[in-house]
């Protein structure tokens, strides 16, 4: 057996996080991957977008999911910003954004349409939409370059002056909805990942794939990994999938199910956007790609057979407004989430430390593995990561073995169906 200090099971943002912020210390690592590609299941399934915190600001948690979520912005600026392409920039007026082609977020920005027509009786409503705009415009106004945006110091001033004000708006308002610029967009995803590979084999990482761990077992002071291709004998165990989770600990997990669509034909000026409603089950959204390319969805469901009903009433919502609006493929996107007492969803972060060198993690959203991560490094080694470091970009590599999303794939083969194989690049 291959003999290394860390194994981290599965290769999604979680997986490849934890690969990257462990080689960039200079441990060794491996990381395992059951399939032939990293990020090919739940990863490869995501609407790439980038929670500023924004969708959160509906919850009535005392604001803990909110702190969490600009917790990990703080933490992506912190820890990241020596990559390249990592384009975020601290302004002392929100977050400023490099126009870059190639940088790991876009300047597409989400808004989200609040149903205000047939809810105004409804006056919980109307004060969480109010209360949610009071939270947005204050993330739009965060001096990012004192204060961490986590520590939520400043967004309590002129609360219910401004709450007051803006209910008074929404109940004389005439329109079906409320629209809103939020402060969240959406990601590059395949550069941002791949980087992160591409960094973490410059410092070291090896790379196991097609191996499905089936047991472990301790010996003589190792975690002895046994896989369907290699076995491999580690001191420390990172799982970073559902898989590993259900098979390897006792950690209860749920499961929830997305159904998204790929579709075409979206106007020129089609702007990402969500559709929010007192009652969920009428909640759409639509994130913009390339060419008229954009992602159909809006909730998770519990129970997986739903799932074809709801999308197709979702596209049916969808073509009201784009009516040029054409389906190209539809899948279900798995969630797999850490069971909380006081949530129905597990939106946070959560690491366990479940025996003697290995733990357990699920970063709950994309964003929040920015923060997991040095988290994790934190309560390991009782130091902080480095912030300072060389990066690797546009390696073969990494370019190869990192899998597109699924609308990337759906789009390719569109291209090379009307254009020919030698048009898609």
């Amino acid at each position: 057996m291959k003999t290394y200090e860390w194994a981290v099971i599965g290769s999604g943002i979680a997986g490849i996080s934890i690969a990257e912020i462990l080689s960039r210390q200079g441990h060794s690592v491996i990381l395992i991957e059951k399939n032939e590609n990293l990020a090919s299941e739940t990863t490869r399934e995501f609407h790439e977008w980038l929670h500023t915190g924004a969708l959160y600001t509906l919850i009535p948690d005392r604001l803990k999911t909110l702190r969490f979520i600009l917790g990990a912005i703080d933490d992506l600026i912190e820890f990241y910003s020596s990559y390249e392409r990592m384009n975020l920039i601290s302004t002392e007026s929100g977050l400023g954004m490099k126009e870059e082609p190639m940088g790991w977020f876009d300047n597409n920005y989400i808004h989200f349409k609040y149903r205000i027509k047939g809810r105004k009786i409804t006056l919980p409503w109307i004060y969480g939409v109010a209360r949610s705009i009071f939270l947005i415009e204050r993330i739009h106004e965060h001096d990012w370059l004192r204060r961490r945006a986590g520590e939520l110091n400043t967004f309590r001033k002129g609360r219910i002056k401004r709450i007051k004000s803006l209910m008074t708006e929404l109940l004389i308002s005439s329109e079906n909805f409320k629209t809103v610029k939020t402060t969240d967009f959406t990601i590059n995803s395949r550069l941002l990942l791949r980087d992160l590979v591409a960094t973490a084999i410059s410092n070291g990482l090896e790379i196991s794939v097609n191996n499905k761990i089936e047991k472990i077992e301790k010996t003589q002071g190792y975690n002895c990994l046994f896989g369907s291709k290699e076995n491999i004998k580690v001191k420390n165990v990172a799982l970073c999938n559902a898989e590993g989770l259900k098979n390897f600990s006792k950690i209860k997990t749920s499961t929830s199910y997305a159904p998204i669509a790929v579709v075409s034909g979206l106007a020129e000026n089609a702007k990402s956007f969500v559709e929010l409603d007192y009652f969920p089950k009428n909640c759409i959204n639509l994130l913009t790609k390339d060419d008229g390319i954009g992602l159909a969805g809006g909730i998770s469901l519990s129970d997986k057979s739903k799932c074809d009903a709801y999308l197709d009433y979702v596209i049916k919502q969808h073509q009201e407004i784009e009516p040029n609006l054409k389906e190209l493929e539809r899948y279900t996107g798995v969630k797999t989430e850490f069971t909380f007492k006081n949530q129905k969803r597990g939106y946070l972060y959560n690491i366990e430390n479940i025996d003697e060198g290995i733990w357990t993690m699920i970063p709950g959203k994309f964003t929040l593995a920015f923060s997991m991560a040095p988290e994790f490094y934190r309560r390991v080694y009782k130091i902080n990561p480095k912030k300072y470091f060389k990066t690797k970009t546009n390696y073969n590599i990494s370019n190869n073995i990192v899998s597109n999303t699924v609308w990337k794939d759906a789009y390719d083969k569109r291209m090379e169906d009307n254009y020919g194989n030698d048009q898609v690049t």
